[in-house]
């Protein structure tokens, strides 16, 4: 009888140096696995935030270029030269000189012409300045635009990013996902059952 309590002792403390080893082995699984999503977590708001400043200097440096077309033009001539890069136009504006018709061959001219001439829009030189600045206003929003439409598309990967991070340690403080539990739970279960039969046998 005393051998067979001594075998049973034995077999029990297999058994739950087994089980503490498998659970260690489980724990530190689930270690690795939260480590490596944090990491991953991480880079993505590192890559997130060195895009994100690497744009806000770029646009930095862009709108201050141009604010720096609107002091650098002295002359109509220096504003009608840069126009066309910064407002698409059918044609080019320019500056003509307009000479009034003589009488006699303002006659002629109508005479001869089936239609009256189309009439010819006038810039007054007063607008050119102002509608130089808001050429260079309409390229700097752009700009802003394109660099508040890329940041939101960073925030929205960092919020995902922090998302998995904290999914990833509010599952590690519960003691691993819910299917985790319940197997660890059956498996303390099967042990106790085996270690309670094992002793009612040596009995």
């Amino acid at each position: 009888m005393t051998t067979k309590i001594h075998l049973a002792i034995a077999a029990i403390a297999v058994l739950l140096a087994a089980a503490f080893l498998w659970e260690w082995h489980a724990a530190r699984l689930d270690r690795d696995r939260l480590q490596s999503q944090l990491a991953d977590a991480e880079k993505s708001l590192q890559q997130a935030t060195a895009s994100q400043q690497q744009r806000d200097r770029q646009l930095t440096d862009t709108v201050s270029k141009l604010e720096s077309l609107k002091v650098t033009v002295k002359s109509q001539q220096d504003i009608l030269a840069r126009l066309p890069y910064l407002l698409a136009l059918p044609k080019p504006i320019a500056m003509a000189q307009q000479k009034p018709p003589a009488p006699h061959s303002q006659k002629s001219n109508q005479a001869a012409s089936p239609t009256a001439p189309q009439p010819q829009a006038v810039l007054p030189t007063e607008d050119l300045k102002p509608l130089y600045d808001f050429a260079i206003d309409c390229k700097a929003c752009q700009a802003k635009l394109a660099a508040a439409t890329a940041d939101l598309a960073d925030e929205k990967t960092k919020s995902e990013a922090l998302s998995r991070e904290r999914d990833a340690a509010s599952t590690a403080a519960k003691g691993g996902s819910l299917r985790q539990r319940l197997g660890r739970a059956a498996k303390w279960f099967a042990i106790g059952a085996l270690a309670g039969a094992i002793a009612a046998k040596s009995h």
